[in-house]
């Protein structure tokens, strides 16, 4: 049986190591889920001494894999973690122009989630949700064997119930102009499906008060604009539009859709925005159209003239006022039915389980993320990860409190920042919180009609709040205090796993935990003014650092912004603290278990080979160059090279000789010392 379990990881390791020289993971997604499921069911077979070893051969050849251990890592260390990458993973000029370790972690997830949602429904074991969720994927799966006369005929019934597309007409037929009512129409379609055009309603906290809701109405969210012979073949492919007639639309609509974008902000909900009552609403744009009027239909209830709502970004309106002038009744009404079909055009041509894995989470974000939770989270994996940031918080503590360097800080701001990081919570965010049975009890949807079960799962959403978008990354949550893991970061076998040494969990995964909790101090309102004078300094140590560092040919913009660097630099310093406090507390003789076979790395190196691999990447020349003009946070290579430098302790363990690029003689230092 030994000989079938090492047989089937060392295909897929094989694979691996040809896909280095033939191509690169990212552009395998079968290869990638050939590996990470062989090691998922290896991985999960037993605790036995061999599948931990086969485990830890194969983490190590992934890690050397990635490296140039020729080069020094005193020079360059990312170049000695990641320098073989771009071999593995190029970038391209068209997709992928960037390639990441995030991306290869999202692939491995999306690859999970999917054979989830393809495990047979099961009454007995499947909750309510999940079987509709799953019966939803199944009809789009099937979909694609609908006869396109049936499909095109269901999109024409889905415009249908709003009015008529002029595109539609039947040769011969006059399309009545004098009877379209477009704000009517858009607030029908709002009321209806949720979705915003031309103009958006939503509620939302208030920026003041996160406590209370008001409601929002203005500019709905800015959309990139489609080239005219990218609209043309939709309107062609999906409602069988004559190439004449949908290249003549097409260019109706992408003109109309260039025009309104110039009068859009790309200011998030709230920031833009002047409170109106709905008297001032109703005249604002008058008589072209009535603000107040387009709520009352889209929530089938008159505003009460006390009622305060919040108008967004009042200069579009504007705009669409002057848009509105020049557009003749028969182009805006092909705009906004193609804007409400888009929502459910099927394409046959695009991958048909990437389609339907797009629906299912675009749909059931929310859901999808809390099924792989449940798979995922078991409470042996959440009391490690808790470990690892239990440890982290205690070192952060001890840091602040007992090392000499954060005597800049005051007692009373010192004592503000240690209850800060003290209350500061984690949460991996699974949404165990909700219940699923409860929202999605009426939601009534048919085994094939996957066209039906879109309008249906857009109808049951409540019309005025946005579509739930799941977090990808790691975030601190300044309302609940709070750092937001995402579940994808529970995948067994890519940032830590049971067989591997706790030196990877820290160098990864803690370090973006204590990235996080570091954000948390990134609010110093109440910090005294002799400490924030002191932190000042200290700050400009990074901004002078960091605008000596190059990029592709140039030094990194000037810039007051450090809360990023500075936050990548305690990162690497607490994680570290928190591995050694784990090595100290370990016994003689299970330090080998900190080792990985074929690579002759101290634990302490491979912590900082981990951290460092967290962020290889890889990007073509014209999207490198872009990047450096445009550039608004530090480069990954120079994160690395930034943090670990001023890390006396990362020298110390290379041996890194004095004023080195990684030992230099001057670092920057936000809190506390080195471990030595």
């Amino acid at each position: 049986m030994r000989r079938v379990w090492f047989g089937a990881l060392s295909a897929a390791l094989l694979s691996l190591c040809l896909s280095c020289v033939a191509g690169h993971l990212l552009s395998l997604p079968e290869l990638d889920t050939q590996i990470q499921l062989q090691e998922q069911l290896i991985s999960q077979h037993n605790d036995s001494a061999y599948v931990q070893r086969v485990m830890r051969l194969a983490k190590s050849a992934e890690m050397r894999s990635y490296m140039q251990p020729q080069l020094d890592a005193c020079e360059d260390f990312f170049a000695y973690s990641c320098g073989n990458w771009p071999k593995i993973n190029p970038a391209h000029a068209a997709q992928p122009r960037e390639t990441n370790y995030q991306q290869l972690l999202a692939n491995g997830y999306r690859h999970k989630q999917q054979r989830l949602l393809e495990q047979p429904a099961d009454e007995d074991s499947d909750d309510l949700a999940v079987l509709k969720l799953k019966q939803l994927y199944a009809s789009c799966l099937r979909y694609r064997q609908t006869p396109l006369p049936l499909y095109r005929q269901q999109l024409q019934e889905i415009a249908a119930a709003f009015g008529r597309m002029p595109a539609l007409a039947l040769p011969g037929q006059l399309w009545p102009a004098e009877a379209f009512d477009w704000l009517a129409t858009v607030a029908q379609i709002k009321g209806t499906y949720g979705l915003d055009i031309l103009l958006l309603l939503q509620q939302a906290p208030e920026l003041q008060n996160q406590t209370r809701r008001r409601l929002y109405v203005g500019q709905p969210p800015r959309s990139a604009v489609e080239a005219p012979h990218e609209v043309a073949a939709q309107l062609e492919q999906h409602l069988g539009l004559e190439a004449s007639l949908a290249r003549q639309t097409a260019q109706q609509i992408v003109e109309l859709e260039s025009l309104l974008a110039k009068g859009m902000s790309s200011r998030p909900l709230g920031v833009l925005t002047e409170q109106r009552s709905p008297a001032e609403l109703a005249n604002a744009y008058a008589p072209t159209f009535n603000l107040t009027h387009y709520v009352e239909l889209v929530l089938q209830r008159p505003l009460q003239p006390d009622e305060l709502l919040y108008e967004h970004v009042d200069s579009y309106q504007a705009h669409l006022l002057v848009v509105l002038a020049q557009t003749p009744p028969q182009a805006l009404a092909n705009y906004i039915f193609h804007k409400l079909l888009q929502h459910f055009y099927y394409d046959r041509s695009a991958p048909v389980v990437a389609r339907c894995m797009d629906s299912a989470t675009q749909l059931f974000p929310e859901l999808l993320t809390n099924m792989a939770y449940r798979q995922y989270g078991a409470a042996s994996t959440l009391d490690d990860i808790d470990a690892v940031w239990q440890q982290i918080k205690r070192s952060f503590y001890n840091l602040l409190e007992h090392s000499n360097s954060t005597e800049w800080l005051s007692l009373d701001t010192r004592r503000l920042v240690l209850d800060q990081v003290n209350a500061t919570r984690l949460l991996v965010n699974g949404y165990a919180h909700l219940n699923f049975t409860e929202r999605y009890k009426s939601l009534e949807l048919k085994p094939h009609d996957f066209l039906f079960n879109l309008g249906a799962v857009l109808s049951q959403r409540s019309a005025l709040e946005p579509p739930a978008v799941v977090p990808t990354g790691p975030a601190y949550d300044p309302l609940e205090n709070q750092v937001l893991l995402p579940v994808a970061l529970l995948q067994p076998n890519f940032l830590w796993s049971r067989f591997y040494p706790r030196a990877l969990r820290y160098g990864s995964l803690g370090t973006i935990m204590a990235e996080q909790l570091a954000h948390s101090l990134d609010t110093r309102d109440a910090w005294d003014a002799a400490t924030l004078a002191e932190f000042g300094k200290r700050k400009s140590c990074y901004r002078h650092q960091y605008e000596r560092l190059r990029y592709a040919g140039n030094y990194l913009p000037s810039s007051e912004l450090q809360d990023n660097n500075m936050a990548d630099n305690a990162a690497i310093q607490l994680a570290y603290l928190g591995y050694r406090r784990y090595l100290a507390n370990l016994a003689t003789t299970a330090l080998t278990t900190e080792q990985l076979p074929s690579l002759s790395h101290s634990p302490e190196q491979l912590f900082f080979i981990s951290y460092a691999q967290l962020w290889c990447n890889d990007a073509n020349e014209q999207f490198r160059d872009k990047q450096s003009l445009l550039l608004t946070g530090t480069p990954n290579a120079l994160r690395v090279q930034g943090a670990l430098a001023n890390l006396a302790d990362f020298a110390r363990v290379f041996g890194c000789a004095r004023e080195s690029p990684m030992n230099p003689e001057q670092r920057c230092l936000l809190y506390g010392k080195s471990v030595n």
